[in-house]
């Protein structure tokens, strides 16, 4: 069988922080637990998420995302990369998120995205699928960022002081 995978790599710093304001890959890794275990504030075409239950590297979770539940097995790699599983998603079989490095050793974020095999049928029968799923996840990635960026923006750690 198979498979493709589609990735989106971002620096997780603007470029404008200096000193303490810089997430550090310790910082971005509880972003991304984070997120993980609640993705509303991360990710806006969620609006629910509920943790089922947990197990040793992980747990489940049902989301509500655009309106529909899916349900999704979330395991860990500490310090390195989060996969969510989807198990009942026809055209996604999982999404992670991996802390990563940039060309210029730059901290950064990556998305893939492991295509199931009603999604690669997809893709090859209709071009606007990979077009929307490139604009979702593009979108999603923006999200994420902005609200990893503003956990360590200098007026919190003005506050923390």
């Amino acid at each position: 069988m198979s498979t493709v995978t589609i990735s989106w790599t971002v620096p997780v710093n603007s470029g404008t922080e200096s000193g303490p304001a810089r997430m550090d890959a310790h910082g971005l890794w509880r972003q991304l637990v984070a997120k993980a275990e609640n993705p509303v504030p991360y990710v806006p075409a969620i609006t629910e998420c509920t943790v089922l239950d947990r197990f040793p590297g992980g747990f489940h979770r049902s989301i509500v995302r655009d309106g529909r539940t899916v349900f999704q097995r979330i395991e860990m790699e500490p310090g390195d990369e989060i996969v969510y599983r989807q198990p009942g998603d026809s055209e996604v079989r999982a999404i992670s998120n991996r802390i990563d490095r940039t060309e210029d050793g730059s901290l950064a974020l990556t998305i893939s995205v492991d295509l199931a095999p009603e999604g690669i049928e997809r893709a090859v029968r209709e071009s606007r699928f990979l077009e929307a799923a490139d604009a979702y996840f593009t979108d999603a990635l923006r999200a994420v960022i902005d609200e990893i960026r503003a956990a360590v923006s200098p007026v919190e750690l003005t506050n923390a002081a």
